[in-house]
């Protein structure tokens, strides 16, 4: 007696089973090509950091020898959250949702990434970036409030598999490279290449306070061809006549700058420049106190209003970017340097909502 075969295969006919398959084939390529990596950049709206605040327990930007005023309200530094890049990271799907997202922004790789530079190169960019506008906030808050600072050479970042790696650390002084004495940055470079490839460097620095020396072979630059290089690099440090820790890690880039110099000054004097009001800014700032534009503004600003800040500080320069990205119940004002910034917040944390110290970004900025 033949066996009976199993229920329902008796009524699917060859077509049909073709039909099915050729269904089940076109779903299993469709996930995957949703999951293939497409060379774009994601960039969306990312947390926000209280500088007046703590995180994880931590005051995020402790002072020490020196007193220290109360404050209240918030003083925000805010991110953009970025994926994808040359490891090729971002997905269709990811992508897709990018687009459909209007908080968010698509752009391709190269618009991003210089040719042959690798996600984790742009990282230790974007961290030594991250050290340096900490070093700039301390030089122009200081400058701000007349106290006297100094400043030295050090290493910001060190470059993976290069010849500092395990020799040099970010922080390290530098004092002197091949007896030449280091008084700037910009002086580090010709020495190391006056040494040529294969050629001895021998860094004399100070870490924790001890000096010590260095030796190491330099190679080629990687991304310059001929270039004699070590792997580090290398910024000022500014330091004020008492102790300033930044405690935040994991971020980068330089747009805190302005935010940072703003919470030095509420905390180093009377008076609570905030009044309670929750304020957001971004902005790079450099040693005088000028308020140099940033990236992903429009990004910022969602993060601003969604974390409860009622007033975004804007970098002039950022003017155009802003217009037609305002969140709603989000007043943004304009800054060019610290004082205006200065200004900006006083002004609303007493109260006012306009007036001469609470300037908009409007279309006749934006054209100038």
């Amino acid at each position: 007696m033949a066996e009976k075969p199993a229920a329902g295969l008796l009524d699917i006919s060859p077509r049909r089973l073709q039909a099915l398959a050729s269904f089940a084939l076109t779903l299993a390529l469709l996930a995957l090509v949703t999951l293939l990596p497409v060379p774009y950049v994601t960039f969306s709206p990312g947390p926000t950091y209280n500088s007046l605040g703590s995180v994880k327990g931590k005051t995020l930007l402790a002072i020490s020898g020196r007193e220290v005023y109360p404050t209240t309200g918030s003083l925000d530094m805010v991110t953009v959250h970025q994926l994808g890049g040359p490891d090729g990271d971002l997905s269709v799907f990811e992508a897709i949702r990018a687009w459909l997202d209007p908080a968010s922004e698509v752009v391709p790789t190269s618009a991003v990434f210089e040719p042959g530079e690798t996600r984790a190169e742009m990282r230790l960019v974007s961290t030594a970036q991250f050290t340096g506008s900490q070093s700039d906030a301390v030089a122009a808050a200081m400058s701000y409030l007349k106290v006297p600072t100094t400043t030295t050479v050090v290493v910001s970042a060190v470059v993976g598999d290069m010849p500092a790696e395990g020799k040099l650390k970010a922080a390290d002084q530098i004092i002197s490279v091949n007896g030449v004495r280091i008084k700037t940055p910009k002086q580090v470079s010709p020495v190391v290449r006056k040494a040529g490839i294969g050629g001895t460097v021998t860094m004399e620095i100070r870490r924790a306070g001890k000096k010590q020396s260095r030796t190491m072979t330099a190679v080629e630059n990687p991304h310059k061809p001929g270039v004699p290089f070590v792997g580090i690099m290398v910024d000022t440090y500014t330091k004020a006549p008492f102790t300033i820790a930044f405690e935040l890690s994991r971020v980068g880039g330089p747009s805190a700058g302005t935010v940072f110099a703003l919470a030095l000054i509420d905390k180093l004097t009377p008076g609570d420049m905030t009044g309670g009001a929750h304020i957001v800014g971004t902005g790079t700032i450099d040693a005088d106190g000028q308020v140099g534009g940033i990236g992903g503004i429009a990004q910022k600003m969602v993060s601003a209003r969604r974390a409860g800040g009622t007033l975004f500080l804007a970098p002039a320069e950022n003017c155009p970017d802003v217009l037609g990205h305002i969140p709603r119940g989000l007043q943004v004002v304009q800054v060019s340097t610290l004082a205006d910034a200065v200004k900006a917040v006083t002004a609303y944390g007493k109260g006012a909502r306009t007036g001469p110290a609470l300037k908009p970004c409007t279309s006749e900025v934006a054209k100038s």
